[in-house]
């Protein structure tokens, strides 16, 4: 089990990291800034992660679970931009 872990986490911070990256690479004008947006993939990654390799999936591949990482932190991205909008998307429109 410690084994899947520390083959399992990395691939998640990278998901989460690569999708908090194109996030800000996407919506530089209308985004949140690029530690915001790091931090909330990575977040996200984790959360959504854990949640599938705890409920789903015990022998998740690598790279099962870097895709799962960068849907993770996605969701969490479009969910806090659909709930809060930044201060530049609101001053623009």
């Amino acid at each position: 089990m410690t084994e899947t872990i520390v083959q399992m986490t990395p691939m998640l911070v990278l998901g989460g990291l690569i999708a908090g990256w194109l996030a800000e690479a996407c919506s530089r004008a209308w985004g949140y800034g690029f530690i915001s947006d790091m931090v909330l993939g990575l977040a996200g990654s984790l959360i959504v992660g854990a949640f599938v390799w705890l409920v789903i999936w015990r022998d998740a591949g690598m790279t099962t679970m870097l895709l799962v990482g960068c849907t993770g932190a996605a969701l969490a991205i479009i969910a806090q931009r659909g709930v809060w909008p930044s201060t530049r998307a609101a001053a623009q429109g």
